[in-house]
């Protein structure tokens, strides 16, 4: 007997790819929704310390071990359950490394990744890790983010930041008046600056060559200036900011530190630096802070701008492209909630830069989602 050949019509594949796309969209939504799990998880994991008990035992550890290392510095040992639920979330997004046992939960082994080694806060010396994201990480977490998230789509409505609506106060002025959190924005404006200024010093050396005197604009408390000075101590610092980020500023060799407003008139040098200040602000006021830029500056002076350079066009086929442009738009998100601020195309530069009377720019890309603008008068 012939076997029986099931032949399905168009109407029942396209109901079959139809219920495949409805599901794969509602996974999607779920994703989405739940997205707050993992850098909470996260944070707890940092909370508790687990990247650097990893690190110092330079290998994995099982769940037991890393139990046994929390129970030392708290006065009751972790829920053991819990625990390996935090790190097998943890680590199914590859924050963490994983070895399952599949017999005995408590035996399944834990490592570093190239994710969870950033968060390591100690090196093996005992000193601060140059690579230590924790203070970004617990900044970025804290719960003064997510109650402005609350208001977004307050400011899609009437414009401004969702952090003024949600607080009634900028967040400048929030930190002005918390210094706790100023401390903590600080430590982690500081943790990213080390990151970054390794490249820029480098990239940019024919530059940072030719400089005798710099003022770095909104400098915080001098992270990056100390950065540059240190590579190329023939430069004179200035690092210029308000008054009460620069009352907890540090003294720091070949750096003299200028209380001021940006926004009213910058100290003259050969060159202006700015790191991550012009998204901060609409495209007016990034106008008015070049044109200051523009007096403060001679003839043949320099702007040095490091800030985020948005990849105009999606291409799903180069995974760091993409990962860069997804940082890029979830970074412009975060402006419009804190500042009312904003991450840029190259064309949105380039705008913005003429209109402050520059004639001239070139860019200098960096391994980040920053780049470096080289922006001058002729």
């Amino acid at each position: 007997m012939a076997s029986a050949i099931s032949i399905r019509q168009p109407a029942q594949i396209y109901e079959q790819e139809a219920q495949h796309e409805t599901l794969l969209s509602k996974l999607k939504l779920y994703e989405i929704m739940l997205g707050s799990a993992k850098p909470m998880a996260l944070r707890a994991a940092v909370l508790l310390n687990i990247p650097d008990i990893i690190a110092q035992a330079s290998g994995s550890l099982t769940l037991e071990e890393i139990a046994a290392h929390i129970s030392a510095s708290t006065e009751s040992p972790p829920h053991i359950e819990y625990l390996f639920r935090l790190l097998r979330f943890l680590a199914s997004h590859k924050i963490f490394s994983e070895i399952p046992h599949q017999e005995d939960f408590k035996q399944s082994r834990y490592g570093l990744t190239g994710l969870s080694r950033l968060l390591v806060k100690e090196t093996s010396e005992g000193g601060v890790s140059m690579l230590n994201y924790v203070p970004f990480l617990l900044g970025a977490t804290s719960n003064l983010p997510f109650q402005g998230w609350l208001h977004l789509h307050e400011s899609v409505l009437e414009g401004g930041s969702a952090f003024d609506k949600a607080f009634g106060m900028s967040a400048w002025d929030y930190a002005a008046n918390n210094p706790e959190l100023n401390k903590t924005f600080n430590e982690g404006m500081s943790c990213d600056t080390r990151a970054v200024m390794a490249s820029v010093v480098k990239v940019y050396e024919e530059g940072f060559k030719k400089i005798t005197s710099l003022v770095d604009v909104a400098g915080g408390v001098g992270s990056a200036l100390s950065i540059i000075v240190e590579n190329y101590k023939h430069i004179r610092g200035i690092n210029f900011d308000l008054p009460h980020v620069i009352a907890t500023a540090p003294s720091i060799p070949g750096v003299e530190h200028v209380s001021g407003n940006m926004f009213e008139h910058i100290p003259s040098a050969d060159t202006i630096f700015m790191k991550w200040i012009l998204h901060d602000w609409d495209d007016d006021d990034c106008v008015r802070i070049l044109k200051r830029c523009y007096e403060a500056i001679p003839n043949n002076g320099k702007v040095v701008i490091v800030d985020a350079l948005v990849v105009e066009t999606e291409n799903d086929e180069d995974e760091q492209e993409k990962c860069l442009r997804d940082v890029g738009l979830a970074l412009d998100m975060t402006m419009m909630l804190f500042t009312g601020g904003k991450e840029r195309t190259k064309m949105e530069f380039k705008k913005i830069i003429m209109k402050a009377g520059f004639k001239s720019y070139t860019i200098f890309k960096l391994p980040f989602v920053q780049a470096i603008i080289e922006v001058s008068k002729y």
